[in-house]
């Protein structure tokens, strides 16, 4: 088994290189022999200087990754992901220093910090086919309630969307695809899918920043209807909000049920993920997402407390 006596250390600059050869190749080359060292420390050491090799260090890691020892080939792959997330995170950052953002681009984005390979194309059309089929449902209907209760029997009762009995700050509910796909999700997720497909019918809707419970508003016929899709798209008027508001000693403010912009939700969502992350000990992605946070907050005003 390869070893760290197989390289040294240059006296200029302290990074790894194969012993006697300046070749960059064989230096690389060396490095991913040197995966297979059973020592952790040694594998910090290959971990970090892998990452300053750049793109040569890429192509060898996919080399590596697809045979050859097991211990290379699954430390390749880990590698491989970690840098796939590390752009992941470049992108996130740069989209957040934005001055506007839309909430649906965000959050599949978000996703991709997850599962750099997703494509979100494919959830893209899962919710042009939900937006699809609800057009042609409502299309028939005087504009009003009856639309609103057609987005609630469609989405919650034939689709089958509704809230976590679970914890719901599990990774799994927090984001985009995996809740398009388990039909279940945080009330801020599920608002969201509520909101994407509604607009895609043709109903104007967006999202309440209510404190722990982000809800829903459908503006239908000079009317504004506030639903709950966590909760399975319940109906609610002002005095359940503030009833709620009492019940968890938060004090009433009108904010509350004016609607937030995407930039307020991208950042409140963020922030959901940090906790999840924090709370599941993936502490490297809070910290990743703690600083696309820092940027998004000067950017905007964030709205109330998350979920």
């Amino acid at each position: 088994m390869p070893s760290p006596s197989n390289a040294t250390r240059t006296q200029s600059t302290g990074q790894f290189a194969p012993t006697g050869v300046s070749d960059p190749t064989s230096h690389t080359q060396t490095l991913i022999e040197l995966l297979e060292d059973d020592s952790p420390v040694v594998f910090a050491e290959v971990r970090e200087e892998l990452g300053r090799v750049g793109k040569a260090a890429h192509r060898a890691l996919r080399c590596a990754a697809r045979g050859g020892p097991a211990r290379r080939r699954g430390r390749a792959r880990q590698l491989l992901l970690d840098m796939a997330r590390r752009r992941q995170v470049r992108r996130l950052v740069r989209y957040a220093s934005r001055a506007e953002h839309d909430l649906e681009k965000a959050l599949f984005l978000l996703d991709r910090h997850a599962n750099p390979g997703a494509d979100s194309r494919t959830q893209r059309r899962v919710l042009d086919a939900l937006g699809n089929k609800l057009r042609r449902r409502i299309r028939v209907l005087t504009p009003g309630p009856e639309r609103v209760t057609a987005l609630v029997s469609f989405l919650a009762g034939d689709v089958g969307f509704a809230g976590t009995d679970a914890d719901h700050h599990d990774p799994a509910n927090i984001y985009l695809s995996n809740a398009l796909m388990r039909r279940t999700g945080m009330p801020l997720t599920l608002c969201a899918i509520y909101a994407f497909t509604a607009r895609r019918a043709g109903l104007r809707a967006g999202l309440l920043p209510f404190p722990g419970h982000v809800l829903l508003a459908v503006h239908e016929a000079g009317r504004s209807f506030i639903l709950d899709p966590f909760g399975g798209g319940k109906l609610l008027d002002r005095h359940h909000c503030a009833n709620y508001l009492a019940a968890h000693e938060v004090p009433y403010s009108d904010s509350y049920l004016q609607e937030a912009t995407d930039t307020q939700m991208f950042l409140r969502h963020v922030g959901n993920l940090i906790h999840s992350c924090k709370r599941s000990g993936r502490s490297r992605d809070a910290r990743e997402l703690a600083h696309v946070r820092q940027v998004l907050r000067r950017t905007c005003v964030p709205a109330a407390s998350p979920t």
